[in-house]
This record gives C-alpha cells, structure tokens and sequence, in this order.
C-alpha cells in the first residue's frame, strides 16, 4: 500500500521536523537580535534626544535672559526720553527744522526709535537663538 518502507516515512518526518526546529530557531535568533538592535536604536535615539532637549532649553535660557535684559534697558531708556520736551509744547514755535541729530529728538519721536530698536534687538536674539538650535540639531 505504501511505496516506501515505513522506516523511510519515519525518517522523511524527522528530517522535516529537524528542518522546521532549524527554521524555527533560526528565525527566533534573527528575531531576538533585531529586537536587540531596536531597543538599541531606540536607547541611542531618547539619549540624542534628551541631548537636545538640554541644549534647547539653554539656547532658550539664554535667549530669554537677553530678552529680558532688552527690556530692562528699553524701560531705562523711556523713562530718561520722558525728560526730553514734548512735541506738543514745541507746536506754538514755527520754525521747523530740516534735520536734526538724535539728541534733538522730541520725546515721542525718541521713544518710537527707541522702542522700534529694541523690537529689533528682541527679533535678532530669537533670530540667533533659532539659528543656534537649528545648527545644534544638524551636527
């Protein structure tokens, strides 16, 4: 009824049962290192990134404290242009000049330059803030 003797279906079975352990072993190996290599990326990753994190966090810092110090010197600055006079207390002379220097300035007009060069202070800190965090990430 068979073609083959028993003994030879017996060993075609553990032949195949052999193969399938190897495939089995093999690919849990395979398996079991790439997982490895996972966690360790993954490790090497939340490393970089905490890394990065600490070095935003100081640009941050350190881009606030300019800020700050900004403001500080801007305050300083309007409170000492308040002494200047007025426009309006100048508007019943009619002599108008045709230029003048900084130190000539109405009080209003001084504290708009002042104000205007203090926004532009702040946008050029966060400017090199922004650059100084991209070129820490990119290295």
């Amino acid at each position: 009824m068979f073609p083959l003797p028993i003994t030879m279906w017996l060993k075609l079975g553990a032949a195949l049962a052999l193969a399938i352990f190897l495939w089995w072993s093999g690919y849990s190996f395979e398996a079991s290192r790439f997982e490895r290599y996972k966690a360790e990326q993954i490790a090497q990753t939340i490393a970089k990134e905490h890394e990065y994190q600490v070095s935003a966090a100081k640009i941050e810092k350190e881009k606030n404290d300019k800020i700050y110090s900004i403001n500080n010197q801007l305050l300083d600055a309007v409170s000492e242009l308040r002494k200047r006079p007025s426009r309006a207390t100048k508007a019943d002379n009619k002599q108008t000049a045709a230029g003048c220097t900084g130190a000539q300035l109405y009080a209003e007009d001084a504290e708009l330059v002042t104000r205007e060069a203090a926004r532009a202070d702040t946008i050029r800190t966060a400017l090199q803030a922004c650059y100084q965090q991209y070129d820490a990430v990119s290295q």
